[in-house]
Parts: C-alpha cells; sequence; structure tokens
C-alpha cells in the first residue's frame, strides 16, 4: 500500500502549524512553513482520491447484474397480516396492501426494476443525533476563513471532475436517467455552483457598507454577513447528485452546518455523496460530521424540521411544501420553497425554428421531463404551429427508451424515477383529449420488452391545449410535450399567466428586445430570451419562482446570504466623535415644550426639501438648544 498521502499529509500540517502559531523564529517563519506546505499540499491532497476511491459503487458498473429483478417495484417493504406469505417475486409489491414497514427503504434501479439494496430508515432520534454532531462541528467551522473554505471547495471541484463518469453511473443507476442527461445535470451545473462561489463567494459575504444617512455621517454602517448556524435541505430525487451538492456548497461556505434530507427515492446513493464531502473536508484536516446526509421517510423530515434547525431549504412539490412551512412555522424557521413549475416557451413567428425545435426537445425531454425549470408549455403562434407540429412528431416518434447502463446504445430517454405517476398523467392526458386537444405521439406507460419491470413512460406529444385543461395548469414531469395555439405576442403572454406556477420561462423571437420585454411582463421568477434554463448556469443569478412555485432564492449573492445572518452594524468614524444627548432631550427632561421644540427643528433641519427650510431648521435648532 502506498502511503506517500500521509507523508504529504504530516507535511501539510506541520507547515500549517508552524505558519498559524508562529512556532518558528522570526528569521524562519516565512520560509520553513512555506516550503513545507509546497512539499507537502500537492502530495496531500491525493488523499481525497486516495481515500475515495474505494467508495465507486459496484452496482453503478455498465452490465452489473447481481441484484434480483423485483416485480412491481416500490421503495416500501410491505406486510401481509391476515393473508398467505405471498411469493418471493412479489415481496416488494403494493398489490395486496397498503399497510407498509416504515423501517427499512428498498434502493432499486427504476431502469430495470433491479434490487440496489435494502436500506435501514432512519428515525427522528437518529435525526436528533446527528443534529447534535453537525452543531459541534459547525461551531469549528464558523471560525474558518474564506480561504480554508475554498480550499475545500477546490477539493471537491477536482474530484468531481476527475471522476465525473463514476459520479454519473451512481446517479444513474440511482435514478434511470441516462448518462447524458446526468453529466449536463448533475455535473455540469455542480461544477458551475463550485466554480463561481470559489470565484465570488467570499466577495457576496464581505462586509457591506451602506451610507449612514445625515444625521449619522459621523458613524460607519455596514452589514455583516454571518453564519446562520446548522441548516437543513429537503431535497427532491429528479437530480440525486446535484440536488444534495447545491444546497451543501452554500451553505458551508457561508459557515453553516448542514442536514441534508436526500429523497427515499434516491436512497442508494447517499452513501457515495456522504463519503466524498466526508472525506474532502476530513483531508483538510476539518470535522467530517459538518455534513450529515440522511434518508428516511416523511417523519425524518419532519424531525429534521423540528430538530433545531435555523433555516430549510425545500425543494418539492407544492402539497408538501406547505406541510414543511406549517411545521417550521411553530418553530419560527425560515424557509426557502423550490416547489416546482410549468415553465412555457413562448415562440413567436418570427423566431428562428431550426434553433428553437433542438432547443425545445431538450427542454422538454432532459431527463425524461422531470426537471423543474422543463418545459412544459409550448405556446406557439399560428402561423409556424403547423410546421412546428409536423417537425417535431416525426422527432418524438424516434426517441428510445432504455437503461443506458444495460443497453449501452440506442437510448434517448432513461426511466421515470418515481413509479407511481402514471395514473395520473395517464388520466391528465386523457382529460385533454376528451375536451379536444389532440394526441399524436405516446400518451401512456411504456413496457419496455427488455426491462419489464422498469419504469417508463412513452414520449408523448400533445397539441391543441388550451388554458382550461388540467394538464396546463399541473405540473406533469413527464417526458410530455404540450402544444398551445396563440394568435399573437399578447395573446401569448395572456395564456402563460393563467397558470399558478410561476418559476422560470423563455421567449423566442428573431426581435430580441420584443422578447425581453415579454420575458419582463411573465409572472414568473425567472426568465430566458432565445434559450431554455440557461439562466441555472449562470450561477451568479438567483434562482427561485413566484405564486405556487414558491419564495426565497438559492445560488447567486443572494442565495448565499439568505444562509447568513445580515447583521447591522454601525461604528465611530473617529473615535472621538460620538454620540452625546443634547441638554433639550436629554433625561431627566427639564422643559418638555423646549424638548419638543427642539427634535421638531432637527426633522426640519434633516429632512425639509428646500434649501431655506433647512436653513430655518437649523435656526430653530440653534434657538432650542439655548
Amino acid at each position: 500500500m502506498d502511503f506517500s498521502w500521509l507523508v504529504g499529509l504530516a507535511l501539510l500540517s506541520i507547515g500549517s502549524a508552524l505558519t498559524f502559531y508562529d512556532i518558528i523564529p522570526t528569521s524562519y517563519e516565512s520560509l520553513i512553513p512555506l516550503a513545507l506546505f509546497v512539499l507537502g499540499y500537492p502530495v496531500a491532497i491525493e488523499t481525497f482520491y486516495y481515500l475515495t476511491t474505494p467508495y465507486t459503487l459496484a452496482e453503478s458498473r455498465p452490465g452489473w447484474k447481481d441484484g434480483k429483478i423485483l416485480v412491481e417495484p416500490t421503495i416500501r417493504v410491505h406486510i401481509y397480516p391476515h393473508a398467505p406469505k405471498p411469493p418471493r417475486a412479489l415481496a416488494h409489491t403494493h398489490l395486496r396492501t397498503n399497510i407498509a414497514d416504515l423501517k427499512t427503504i428498498i434502493c432499486y434501479d427504476p431502469a430495470t426494476g433491479r434490487h440496489l439494496a435494502s436500506i435501514p430508515a432512519p428515525t427522528p432520534a437518529d435525526v436528533a443525533e446527528a443534529y447534535a454532531r453537525v452543531k459541534r462541528a459547525q461551531e469549528k467551522w464558523a471560525k474558518t476563513t474564506f480561504e480554508e473554505r475554498r480550499r475545500v471547495l477546490r477539493s471537491l471541484l477536482d474530484f468531481i471532475v476527475e471522476n465525473q463518469e463514476d459520479i454519473s453511473r451512481v446517479a444513474v443507476r440511482d435514478s434511470g436517467k441516462t448518462m447524458i442527461d446526468a453529466t449536463l445535470g448533475e455535473i455540469i451545473t455542480t461544477c458551475a455552483k463550485l466554480r463561481w462561489t470559489i470565484d465570488n463567494g467570499e466577495q457576496a459575504l464581505a462586509d457591506d457598507y451602506r451610507a449612514p444617512g445625515l444625521l449619522m455621517m459621523y458613524k460607519n454602517a455596514k452589514v455583516v454577513y454571518q453564519p446562520l448556524g446548522v441548516v437543513a435541505a429537503l431535497v427532491s430525487w429528479n437530480y440525486p447528485f446535484h440536488n444534495t451538492f447545491g444546497p451543501l456548497i452554500s451553505a458551508i461556505f457561508a459557515g453553516n452546518g448542514i442536514l441534508i434530507k436526500c429523497s427515499e427515492y434516491v436512497a442508494w446513493s447517499t452513501s457515495y455523496w456522504s463519503a466524498i464531502m466526508r472525506t474532502c473536508l476530513a483531508v483538510h484536516g476539518h470535522d467530517p460530521e459538518l455534513v450529515q446526509f440522511i434518508n428516511g421517510f416523511a417523519d425524518v423530515g419532519e424531525a429534521i424540521v423540528t430538530s433545531g434547525v435555523n433555516h430549510i431549504t425545500f425543494i418539492g412539490s407544492p402539497e408538501v411544501g406547505k406541510k414543511v412551512q406549517l411545521n417550521a412555522a411553530d418553530h419560527l424557521v425560515p424557509c426557502l420553497l423550490e416547489l416546482g413549475g410549468k415553465d412555457c416557451a413562448i415562440v413567436l413567428k418570427d423566431a428562428d425554428l431550426g434553433q428553437v425545435t433542438s432547443v425545445l426537445m431538450r427542454g422538454v425531454f432532459q431527463n425524461c421531463g422531470q426537471n423543474c425549470i422543463g418545459i412544459e408549455r409550448i405556446i406557439m403562434e399560428n402561423e409556424i404551429y403547423d410546421g412546428f407540429v409536423k417537425d417535431v412528431e416525426a422527432r418524438i416518434k424516434e426517441l428510445r427508451l432504455g437503461s443506458v447502463l444495460d443497453d449501452e446504445e440506442g437510448v434517448d430517454c432513461g426511466a421515470m424515477t418515481m413509479g407511481t405517476q402514471n395514473d395520473k398523467l395517464e388520466t391528465l392526458i386523457t382529460d385533454a383529449v376528451s375536451k379536444g386537444a389532440r394526441l399524436l405521439v405516446g400518451g401512456k406507460r411504456y413496457s419496455h420488452p427488455r426491462h419489464p419491470s422498469g419504469q417508463y413512460f412513452s414520449p408523448t406529444l400533445l397539441v391543441d391545449v388550451t388554458p382550461e385543461m388540467n394538464i396546463a395548469r399541473h405540473e406533469v414531469f413527464a417526458p410530455i410535450m404540450v402544444l398551445m395555439r396563440a394568435k399573437d405576442a399578447e395573446d401569448a403572454l395572456r395564456i402563460a399567466n393563467t397558470c399558478p406556477y410561476g418559476l422560470c420561462s423563455s421567449v423566442f423571437s428573431g426581435n430580441s428586445r420584443l422578447a425581453e420585454q415579454l420575458c419582463l411582463r411573465l409572472k414568473t421568477g425567472m426568465a430566458n430570451v432565445n434559450d431554455f434554463g440557461v439562466n441555472y448556469l449562470c450561477q451568479s443569478l438567483p434562482f427561485g419562482g413566484v405564486g405556487i412555485s414558491g419564495y426565497g432564492r438559492f445560488a447567486g449573492a443572494e442565495g448565499l446570504r439568505g444562509l447568513c445572518v445580515p447583521k447591522a452594524v454601525t461604528i465611530d468614524k473617529i473615535s472621538f466623535i460620538k454620540t452625546s444627548i443634547p441638554p433639550p432631550v436629554d433625561y431627566p427632561i427639564k422643559k418638555a415644550a423646549k424638548g419638543y421644540g427642539f427634535v421638531k427643528e432637527l426633522v426640519r433641519f434633516a429632512y425639509a426639501p428646500q434649501i431655506m427650510e433647512k436653513v430655518k431648521g437649523g435656526l430653530g435648532l440653534a434657538k432650542a438648544s439655548l
């Protein structure tokens, strides 16, 4: 076994200690610690890779087939009281009862139904213990410098870039997506967040000096962004790697510790994510307990909300988000709620259809439509509508479903991570057709010939949808392209704004100025001109919505500052100039009328808009002070 990394780590530790604790005499202190640090750092950083490599999961390798195929797989172990023991093949189905054992999470590959692991579900008591550990670690972490935090994030970024294929495969196996979708949605987004935070995070959290105003002109006024303490993130399953690391990156850079509840639908990958982050912290000499990854069902989420955390980031549905908000309100815990979207793409007749068609295909079918900012409504002017329908109909019919880790080539779209939504999707489509919509492609669940236990929904094209149809108002989170006709730009805007969701949006037009004007009139938190979803790769921008898409923002300076206490501080500009109480208002007040006259003239002097009024106020102050 190669122990060179230990030598490097020792050199790094000695160099750091000598630097921080001034052990070396003055004449050498600038040379010896620096030399040891330079020698030790490159070798010690290999510790991260050395220690993390063994955590690569065998199940994520292409062609892995050791797990049993589950029939009608579900994440819960179901119990069969008052009934004969079911066949072994049906041990994890929900066909015969609704009684579930919440002590175990069944992990399986959604693309094949192959069993990955059975994981004990944490309890509320486990949450309390995890909170205590992260709280102790955060007290030390809060004292670190921004440079120390950057070193951790740089190591994390290096690891992700070097191991992106392994990370993507783990996400693919746990969520059923393709490698392309994983790289786009898991890797690139996380790297973009890391890069922005490393380069700009300190500036965003630097002391923010503000104008003190006329009366306080002898003061310095500033906002100091201090860590909240322990924060929590309850995140969705559609991007298991990015959804956990996104909140984590911002939380720890702001000086916080974090409890992360990963969705029970992607519980299998959590141990791998945890190993990466804990090792990265340990390599740099920090307590790995700073970050706690927790799986579990609803009771675990409720326990986290009430555990003592100082902030909650929730990514999920409006229904569950309201419950989180309600529980948090009892403890006055602030929340950031990202509750999904029904994002529209308005396409005007002068748009570049060659560009638009490919962008919208990706916007709808990326990750099988399981995207918070996926395109769920395409609103198009009549003049180009029919031609676009013909083009995308041919394209959608050619989309191929499958398991990219088992089928290799010939897969465009993966599986549905949650296999419980097909009835809802089919009902929404049937309802739309009954009200006049036309179903041109798909519209139903797909039984894969090679993976009968896989969870698939056919790529779908539904046209002539109108705003009153349920499918135009409810998030589908599925590979369903919905087209709606518009008479003109104003009509398209009207249609777009009838939806209660308001996360992101797009406007496509050859007239960029018109497109931008429409973007500003859309009732959404984000908008893109001639593009889809790219605002999220601009990590300098805040991310969040309006309406039932939630409130609060992550990403950008707003996201980092939202995980801090914005403490207002005033300091004397000049040490010998301090606030003194004028005699007319000093307690005990000698003459109330004179005291009132003084403050009245003070208001006139400080805030009267006319110069002469200010002069009169100044004279009045002088008179009242006599």
